[in-house]
């Protein structure tokens, strides 16, 4: 069951108090489409080694996506940032 989430972002100027409404965000814009590609070989059961060498990219730039994507869905693991993609509609 995949659920839409929206937010309104707000941006504060800390200097006058001013709150400027920043524009909708919408599910598919929360992951960037390299975060979700390597999220998606995560969910296929991929390594981080696999995936760099799939991606040809380095390991070390796969784990930086794994701790941006684990930031931005607000979970603790792989495993949950995995289920609650798929419940959004990501991968």
């Amino acid at each position: 069951m995949a659920f839409a989430m929206k937010w309104r972002n707000q941006a504060v100027n800390s200097l006058t108090g001013e709150a400027v409404e920043l524009a909708e965000t919408t599910n598919a814009s929360i992951l960037g489409p390299r975060e979700c590609q390597v999220l998606s070989l995560i969910d296929q059961g991929l390594k981080s080694a696999e995936i760099a060498a799939r991606l040809n990219i380095s390991v070390h730039t796969v784990s930086r996506h794994r701790q941006e994507i684990l930031a931005k869905l607000q979970v603790k693991n792989s495993i949950e940032a995995c289920r609650l993609a798929t419940r959004m509609g990501l991968i």
